[in-house]
């Protein structure tokens, strides 16, 4: 069920004010657009919110909304969060906002945004939430699975007209780089040993589970090391993957080859610091028996 929209607070003014005189009081809620949202995945709870709708956790609602408020609950999150002063700014197909929300610990808040020839058309517009719930739900499969990949918290839906536009609101990994920016700071060996057999094993549960990624791209794997834990390689951007046969070789035939061919990719436009040669050098420290 969709709730009453929750309206922005002003500290220290009465409510009784705000009726008396009518330019203050607070802003409606933007409308849903033309389009109807189903209804979230389960575990998820629609609310509305002065931006337009979101599909949120129900024990991260709270927090999330209130920190949104401290920044500017009238402005979507991915640019409300720009205002915290330790928000940074990451890298992706569109800018990526990691900011601390008290009770949360850091969350990184991405816009959806479509990729090739066609994104550059239509950037992040969308007719309808059917990417969103795709990532929601094949994330909680994912994880269901027990298949690394960081928790969704929520997915904020904007209204564009007939489109939408989304942002995709995740738990932050502490201590982590994709492996682009892994390779590019020179690893020890030791770090290497270590974190290979981290890609490995997550290829290996991709692969008993069935699970392929046609976008398996090397910005899509992330490696964490905080203090005193194993390295863990998880998996983003799940919106594409597909469930397949369990086992079936080919799948991870076809991940593997991808990542690949996003490394060679990632050396020609020098994101890397190294050559092809020493790309293939290293892959086949990556998988021996490739």
């Amino acid at each position: 069920m969709l709730e009453q929209p929750i309206r922005p607070t002003y500290p220290g003014r009465p409510a009784s004010h705000a009726k008396r005189r009518g330019t203050d009081s607070p802003p409606q809620p933007a409308p849903l657009s033309t389009m109807n949202l189903p209804p979230p995945p389960n575990g998820y709870q629609s609310i509305r919110l002065p931006t337009g709708s979101a599909w949120i956790l129900p024990r991260a609602k709270r927090n999330l909304i209130a920190g949104w408020q401290k920044l500017n609950f009238q402005a979507p999150l991915r640019l409300a969060a720009r205002r915290h002063p330790e928000a940074v700014i990451l890298r992706g197909r569109a800018p990526v906002i990691a900011f601390p929300c008290p009770g949360l610990g850091k969350v990184v808040i991405r816009p959806c945004w479509h990729g090739g020839g066609w994104g550059r058309l239509t950037r992040d517009l969308y007719f309808g939430p059917s990417r969103a719930l795709r990532e929601l739900t094949r994330s909680q499969t994912l994880r269901s699975k027990k298949i690394p990949t960081p928790e969704i918290l929520a997915v904020l839906f904007y209204p564009a007209g007939c489109f939408l536009r989304m942002d995709v609101v995740t738990s932050a990994i502490p201590e982590s780089r994709d492996f682009v920016d892994f390779l590019s700071s020179r690893p020890t060996p030791s770090q290497r040993k270590s974190s290979f057999a981290a890609i490995r094993s997550l290829f290996s549960k991709l692969r008993q589970h069935g699970v392929r990624h046609p976008d398996l791209n090397a910005r899509n794997i992330l490696l964490s090391h905080a203090a005193k834990n194993p390295w863990q390689a998880w998996l983003l951007d799940v919106d594409c993957v597909h469930i397949e046969t369990p086992g079936d070789a080919r799948i991870d035939t076809a991940n593997r080859n991808r990542l690949l061919r996003s490394l060679f990719k990632r050396s020609r436009l020098g994101d890397l610091g190294m050559d092809e040669t020493r790309v293939q050098a290293l892959w086949r420290e990556l998988f021996p028996t490739s």
